[in-house]
């Protein structure tokens, strides 16, 4: 697919990087295809071509019905052609869906271009986000904790001590047990009560894994729970042939948290803006 080899090269590059997309090309081809469902591909991006009918520029959204709102993916754009930003940036506003009431950005902190647009249309800066990987060829278990999946009579405890940790995410603790499955799990760290848990999802056929939270109860923190859960889950994820290389996204200022996430082996990839508007 040319958009998606499009997209792709330009989001190997730091200064046309956006973090909602991938970076190869049969992943993002297998977002477009299946992810884009409330709208679909076909109907949420405008694509720019030269005289010679080469592509010059890319821009979409990918829309949630539910919340109203609307991921900018892009704009994707050759730097000869950056005077067309604002005109494609109009063009891409004229098919939004009328319900979409919100619009977010995530570009790179070195992509200039979309961080300039986002100032210029008043868009609302609401955090920064630091991206890390892990290889496998790097990781080392160093525990010899045996990892303990969750089971049906943890699950109360589980979706109590999620719901008080993440109180307004995108998934409650009910969404996460109906997500389980052979290739989406929880794993709990437990004595007689439940001290923690991590819940990871992925897609092995496109080497794709997200450990999606990870959260301790308060009254166990301090006590390397977080570090075990973390090996535990690298561990199983690194079981799969597919999967080589795992991110994840965590707030830049939870310094925490990324000290932990590198203690388990993970290293700083990319530097990241989410911004907001509300549409009127």
């Amino acid at each position: 697919m040319r958009v998606a080899n499009f997209i792709a090269t330009f989001n190997k590059i730091e200064e046309s990087h956006i973090g909602y997309c991938g970076n190869e090309i049969e992943e993002i081809a297998h977002s477009l295809r299946q992810d884009f469902s409330d709208v679909p591909f076909v109907d949420s991006f405008i694509i720019a071509l030269d005289d010679e009918e080469e592509m010059i520029s890319v821009v979409g959204f990918d829309i949630d019905l539910d919340s109203k709102s609307a991921e900018i993916w892009g704009p994707f754009i050759h730097s000869s052609n950056e005077h067309l930003l604002y005109e494609l940036w109009e063009k891409l506003m004229k098919i939004l869906p009328a319900n979409v009431t919100i619009i977010h950005l995530f570009p790179n902190r070195k992509n200039k271009n979309v961080i300039n647009l986002a100032n210029q249309l008043s868009f609302e800066k609401k955090s920064s986000q630091t991206i890390l990987f892990c290889n496998k060829n790097n990781f080392v278990k160093r525990s010899e904790r045996v990892r303990v999946e969750l089971s049906q009579e943890d699950i109360n405890c589980f979706m109590a001590l999620h719901d008080k940790a993440f109180p307004n995410t995108y998934y409650s603790g009910r969404d996460i047990i109906e997500r389980l499955s052979e290739v989406n799990k929880v794993f709990i760290s437990k004595d007689r009560e439940l001290k923690g848990y991590v819940y990871v999802e992925t897609q092995p056929e496109f080497e794709d894994a997200s450990i999606e939270f990870i959260a301790v109860d308060k009254a166990y923190q301090g006590q390397g729970i977080g570090l075990q859960l973390l090996e535990d889950v690298l561990e199983w994820l690194f079981e799969f042939s597919t999967i080589e290389v795992i991110s994840l996204c965590v707030d830049s200022n939870n310094s925490g948290a990324i000290a932990l996430y590198k203690k388990a082996g993970f290293t700083q990839q990319y530097q990241l803006e989410f911004y907001s508007r509300q549409i009127d």
